[in-house]
């Protein structure tokens, strides 16, 4: 991270090299990444529904350097260290998580990635083929945390698929993020809402918060929304929720709950000229026509949709 320039151009090259994929392929052998409409993606999908979160107590990661936070800040990414959760257990029948800081998760999460990435870009630059070795000689966040040398804030989100049935199929809310410095998550195709896990709230409290948020024009950070009129306009329409899993990120570790928000009632997407995406997407909503190469979609988006059936 001593040149967060060149690094974050080099992790834009790194996320569209062929490599990504055939060395992601080889470390997740065991479970397979994600095929989704024919395609390939950098996500681990685990199918369970009605799966529930468990809050545990644990110490905060410990941070030896920061090293992406400051990055972050200084691009006007970021300004507020907001407490988030961090998973500790996504495999058993209940995921575990612990409060810790956002910016832990940059230093940590967000670094590996970027690691790999900036290596990768910087390897393959002119059509070279480096070996595995090559590559993984370079990781030392990784190898460390591989290891169990270096604690890692593995960040917990959610992505929720608002869904209505389109013919034989579904039509889901989805738009691209906003444009930003940042190479690998600007303009990138994501769902609407999607958003970090929040301490002492259930799944559905975080994801109907941010529904609010991102789209139905709800102030961020509000103390409640159980009497706003948008609200109040979903349960009129009669929305199904129901958590389908969960999307682990081989990435940077972090992962998402996933989930569906079923809405069938016509006046309720009637208002869709009414609608207004918050800073966090750029343009309006868009759909898909076909598989989005791996690059140019956030892997929690490609497992949420996956696992909602769009």
């Amino acid at each position: 991270m001593r040149d967060p320039e060149r690094a974050n151009a080099r992790c834009g090259d790194g996320l569209k090299s062929p490599l990504l994929m055939e060395w992601l392929d080889a470390q997740n052998r065991a479970h397979g990444l994600l095929t989704w409409r024919g395609a390939k993606y950098p996500a681990l999908i685990i199918p369970r529904r009605g799966l529930k979160l468990k809050q545990v107590d644990s110490p905060p990661t410990s941070v030896p350097e920061r090293l992406l936070s400051p990055v972050y800040q200084r691009w006007g990414l970021v300004s507020h260290d907001g407490v988030i959760l961090r998973w500790s257990d996504v495999w058993s029948g209940t995921v575990a998580a612990s409060p810790d800081k956002y910016f832990n998760m940059l230093d940590t999460s967000h670094a590996l990635e970027w690691e790999l990435l900036a290596t990768l870009g910087e390897l393959t630059e002119r059509g070279k083929r480096p070996s595995w070795r090559q590559l993984e000689s370079r990781l030392c966040l990784w190898r460390a945390v591989t290891l169990g040398e270096a604690e890692n804030s593995c960040g917990l989100g959610v992505s929720l698929v608002v869904r209505r049935r389109q013919g034989s199929g579904w039509r889901a809310l989805i738009a691209r993020r906003a444009l930003s410095k940042l190479a690998i998550r600007s303009g990138k195709l994501h769902v609407v809402p999607a958003g970090m896990a929040m301490p002492g709230k259930t799944v559905r409290h975080t994801a109907i918060q941010e529904l609010l948020e991102e789209l139905l024009g709800m102030e961020e950070h509000r103390a409640g929304f159980s009497k706003s009129p948008e609200y109040r306009r979903l349960r009129e329409a009669g929305a199904s929720f129901e958590v389908t899993g969960i999307v682990l990120n081989p990435l940077n570790l972090t992962a998402d709950f996933c989930a569906t928000l079923t809405i069938e009632d016509e006046s309720w997407w009637a208002r869709e000229p009414e609608w207004r995406l918050n800073h966090e997407y750029g343009g309006g909503l868009v759909s898909l026509d076909g598989a989005p190469p791996w690059w140019d979609i956030i892997p929690q988006g490609a497992g949420a949709l996956a696992l909602a059936g769009v």
